[in-house]
């Protein structure tokens, strides 16, 4: 189909302002984007955006909102920002994203995910947004438009997962891969703990099958816990379990509660370098993702105990 050149103008504009969005809030504030275009005489994009639509002004002040709300010194005053930012766009994403951190309860906090994602997606609009989703799989994580919107999705998909909503997380964990096969954020480990917990045994096959070549303790263990719910206690499953116990000791102690975990703030601090195999860290990430299934199944819990203190007396 033959692109008009004022539709051609128009996507151009769009896909700039969403370029202005993620610079204002990587940058700090939209001075400095400012400063930039004065420096660099290129007003051009913005006056043709701010002349397109009139809103821009009142969405980039909205952002300027949530940028004080993530400086504020209390839960209080940074809502009081974020209330103030959807005043000037009841649309922010980037506002309802905050928003959700913010809420005292769980299913608040899925509200204002799901409400970032459908804000974005608006935004965006429907072409849009599928003309980047299909530019995602090809080359994931350059498009900036959709930063928002997937920095909620996994949030609302990591929620869910937490607090017993297993089904619902399976469905965004499995979007997400969809999107995402190479998984950069190891989500596939994720996803087979959520279709453990609700016993479906058969999908959680079919995922290990296709992740073969996944190494982590989080598959190590989360494919152990499968065998032992599909066969119970035998050779088989005993070996797994031994596997994923020469790959990560730790994992054992955390999970029956003889040891602390690290604290959660050190563990996310350390994970985007990478966690060293068998360290205390890779365990309570490991634990993290797969002790919800662990701790949903008594005979599981008992199972690993016994196959721990057999190895250790053999030892």
């Amino acid at each position: 189909m033959q692109v008009s050149p004022s539709a051609e103008t128009r996507r151009s504009l769009e896909q700039f302002r969403h370029l202005l969005f993620h610079l204002q809030m990587e940058c700090g504030s939209i001075h400095h984007i400012f400063r930039f275009f004065k420096e660099e005489s290129s007003f051009k994009h913005f006056d043709a955006l701010k002349e397109l639509d009139p809103m821009l002004m009142p969405q980039l002040l909205a952002r300027e909102h949530v940028l004080e709300a993530r400086k504020s010194n209390s839960p209080e005053a940074a809502r009081e920002h974020l209330r103030t930012a959807l005043e000037f766009d009841p649309q922010c994403p980037e506002a309802c994203l905050e928003l959700a951190g913010l809420a005292d309860s769980a299913e608040a906090a899925m509200m204002w995910y799901q409400r970032s994602m459908d804000a974005s997606a608006k935004l965006l609009g429907q072409e849009m947004m599928a003309e980047l989703m299909a530019n995602f799989k090809q080359k994931p994580w350059k498009q900036v438009e959709t930063h928002t919107w997937f920095k909620a999705k996994v949030s609302l998909s990591e929620k869910l997962f937490r607090n017993g909503y297993y089904e619902t997380a399976a469905l965004h964990f499995r979007e997400m891969l969809a999107l995402n096969p190479a998984d950069d954020l190891e989500l596939g480990p994720y996803l087979l703990t959520a279709l453990l917990c609700e016993n479906r045994l058969e999908e959680a096959n079919l995922l290990v099958r296709t992740h073969e070549d996944s190494f982590s303790a989080k598959w190590y263990f989360g494919k152990a816990f499968l065998r032992f719910k599909e066969q119970g206690d035998t050779r088989s499953s005993r070996r797994c379990l031994v596997r994923a116990l020469q790959r990560n000791l730790w994992v054992s102690v955390f999970l029956l509660g003889v040891e602390e975990m690290p604290s959660a703030q050190l563990v996310e601090r350390r994970k985007s370098k990478g966690f060293k195999p068998g360290s205390r860290l890779e365990a309570a990430d490991c634990v993290k993702c797969i002790g919800l299934a662990f701790c949903e199944d008594t005979r599981l819990q008992n199972w690993l105990w016994e196959v721990l203190k057999e190895n250790c007396s053999e030892g």
